[in-house]
């Protein structure tokens, strides 16, 4: 089987919050935690307790261990969810962002 990801993913669990991104500005984000399987500076792939639409919008949060005060808010789409795991593509990853998880990954493969 031929690997489809561009970019490195680092098998590390991180602490992640997610929430369903509603179209409704009125309706308060209901807020579920979780850790990662994985992460690359394209996406995440989550534990989840629930299955979710392929294409839906979720919303994520969460801190990247070597820069503890920066923590991330970013817009991710649903590309597989099945029991228990759910892959998402980060949809709105500003370069600021991509260089913080890049530098994340970049060092903790220099550490193993």
């Amino acid at each position: 089987m031929q690997e489809k990801r561009k970019t490195v993913r680092l098998e590390k669990p991180l602490v992640v919050q997610y929430a369903h991104n509603s179209l409704d500005p009125v309706k308060p984000l209901i807020w579920d935690s979780t850790t990662t399987r994985n992460i690359s500076i394209e996406g995440i792939f989550l534990n989840t307790s629930k299955i979710f639409e392929k294409n839906e919008k979720l919303q994520l949060r969460f801190k990247i261990p070597n820069d503890p005060h920066n923590q991330l808010e970013i817009t991710g789409e649903v590309m597989e969810s099945l029991a228990r795991k759910t892959r998402i593509k980060f949809s709105d990853l500003d370069e600021h962002q991509k260089k913080i998880i890049g530098d994340y990954i970049e060092s903790s493969f220099k550490k193993k």
